[in-house]
């Protein structure tokens, strides 16, 4: 998490240790690149040099010993890894002097990339770059084709991840805040339809958000998508599902008689699925969209829909029912 949240810089040195293992059969190293990749960082790769040499002998003999060299055949699966995703160069190493030799030509290209990014964004003139997370910043200053839908991926991702200690809260059971008295049946059946009907209108706010709000921020066929109206999409998108979080937590802060538990349980549920739906989509739509813009076909048109479940109040209407003429 550290990587993902504060470096800046991915630099990998690899010898012939792979390391600890975790429940996954995965090192710290392997997961540490792992999250360098999600973040998005410059990475740059050092292999020792007579590993890396070994590297096709392994592929040819999978089954043979290397133990002299490396502590484990995954650390070689780990390099050969490395080496297919197109994504790094692997550089060969024998000493300290080889590692900084490769990195001072490799952040002086770094460095120049930064200037001309930065001559780039300042013939923007847009005030919503400001709030632009870097990946949909980059795909809003290259302007390639489907940069909207990738923009509008990442910023919805980027502001949901952002809800993440809430969802924790949410998980957890914990909600700070003063307690909510409910002193008798007929308070709890009033306070439950108060929170039934919001429940229902931020749930019936999403489909024609999605409906009105993505056609017009992607703009008409063959005019470019409007950044300010993106964004604006996925700022409402995290704010409703931010909304039914809190509506959600509110159930922890109840001060209610004994009896009446089973329908509060009902009543918190009905937020679940949709919260559950909107989490989803916001954080696996990038990869979609960046693999359908990749594979789809010449003239053939994205789109992005979201329908949240209306949950199932019968059972709850018929608790409330049933307390109403008990």
């Amino acid at each position: 998490m550290a990587v993902r949240e504060r470096a800046d810089i991915f630099l990998l040195v690899v010898g012939g240790r792979y390391g600890s293992l975790n429940d996954a059969g995965k090192s710290i190293t392997n997961l540490e690149y792992l999250e360098a990749q999600v973040a998005q960082i410059p990475k740059y790769v050092f292999v020792k040099r007579e590993v890396l040499a070994l590297l096709p002998i392994w592929q040819a003999n999978p089954e043979s010993n290397f133990s002299s060299a490396v502590d484990s055949p995954k650390l070689f699966e780990f390099i050969a890894s490395l080496r297919n995703s197109g994504e790094v160069w692997v550089f060969p190493f024998d000493s300290a002097t080889d590692l900084i030799t490769t990195l001072r030509v490799q952040l002086s290209h770094l460095f120049l990339d930064s200037l001309k990014w930065r001559k780039k964004l300042r013939l923007i003139e847009s005030n919503s770059i400001a709030t632009l997370d870097p990946i949909s910043l980059k795909h809003f200053a290259e302007k390639n084709a489907g940069w909207e839908y990738l923009c509008l991926a990442s910023l919805l991702k980027n502001r949901i991840e952002r809800l993440r200690p809430r969802k924790l809260d949410l998980e957890l059971g914990i909600s700070l805040g003063p307690p909510i008295k409910l002193d008798d049946t007929a308070a709890t059946c009033r306070w439950i339809s108060t929170k039934m009907g919001s429940a229902s209108l931020l749930v019936s706010a999403i489909n024609p958000l999605f409906a009105n709000g993505v056609p017009a921020a992607m703009g008409a066929p063959g005019e470019p998508g409007d950044i300010e109206r993106i964004e604006h999409f996925a700022n409402r998108v995290a704010e409703l599902q931010s909304l039914l979080i809190e509506w959600t937590l509110e159930f922890y802060r109840l001060d209610a008689p004994q009896e009446l538990e089973r329908v509060l349980r009902l009543s918190q549920m009905m937020t679940s699925e949709a919260i559950a739906q909107i989490e989803e989509y916001s954080l696996s739509m990038y990869g979609k969209i960046d693999y359908a813009l990749k594979h789809q076909e010449k003239g053939s048109k994205l789109e992005l829909t979201l329908k949240v479940t209306a949950p199932d109040n019968n059972e709850l209407l018929e608790e409330l029912q049933r307390l109403q003429y008990a």
